[in-house]
């Protein structure tokens, strides 16, 4: 008996419209779980493949592609997925919820980071005079207007570390820290402090130093973790 993903329960008539489902091929489960189709036992593995098998391969990739494709939209939109009795499919709507989840809160830890990022380009790159406000803090939430008491150790690493734990993320701690030290050293932040209007000049002063306070910590720490 085939296998069939059935979507049930659209979340509204203005949804976008759905299958009432889609069938998963039984020619896809057993090329995964039974090997290449069409290839008999006893065939030398050095011989070359048909192109025929090679295209009907590919058309089951897509195939499956599109069942996988439309099951996550379905759930996106509010959906329920049913298995091949018809039944509710609790656990792969829950499993497909949980990652569409993860996948948004991965967009925003890397968004907030790439927000850091373009907002140093844009001030190292500009020659206007600068507000408290207006520099980049390493910190999920803007400090308030000369609020130096927000550069602490754990809201400082939260920021900095968050993006390390995206799935596609290749960094490490002590790359991100190293980095960062470069970045808010005092003495590399003549160029910086030299353009904040005066009313802001101490508090944005006192704000690098706090930083750079912290970053240092953080290096101890990890050298101190990585000798463990």
């Amino acid at each position: 008996m085939s296998t069939k993903g059935y979507f049930a329960f659209p979340p509204s008539s203005k949804s976008r419209p759905y299958p009432t489902f889609i069938p998963h091929s039984p020619e896809i489960e057993e090329f995964v779980d039974g090997g290449t189709p069409g290839k008999e036992q006893g065939t030398s593995a050095s011989s070359a493949e048909p192109t025929d098998d090679e295209g009907h391969i590919n058309r089951l990739h897509k195939e499956r592609e599109l069942i996988e494709m439309n099951e996550i939209e379905w759930v996106r939109g509010g959906g329920v997925l049913r298995d091949g009795r018809g039944r509710r499919d609790k656990a792969r709507t829950e499993r497909i919820r949980a990652e569409l989840q993860l996948q948004e809160e991965e967009k925003e830890k890397m968004g907030r980071w790439r927000d850091y990022e373009g907002r140093w380009k844009v001030l190292v790159t500009s020659d206007k005079a600068i507000s408290f406000t207006d520099v980049p803090w390493p910190l999920r939430t803007a400090p308030s207007s000369r609020d130096t008491g927000a550069f602490t150790l754990p809201t400082i690493s939260e920021f900095l570390f968050e993006s390390l734990s995206v799935r596609s993320n290749t960094l490490t701690k002590k790359s991100r820290i190293r980095s960062s030290i470069l970045r808010w050293h005092p003495d590399k932040s003549s160029s910086i402090i030299s353009r904040v209007v005066a009313e802001d000049a101490d508090a944005v002063r006192e704000g690098i130093h706090a930083v750079f306070h912290c970053l240092k910590r953080l290096q101890d720490n990890e050298r101190d973790n990585n000798i463990e």
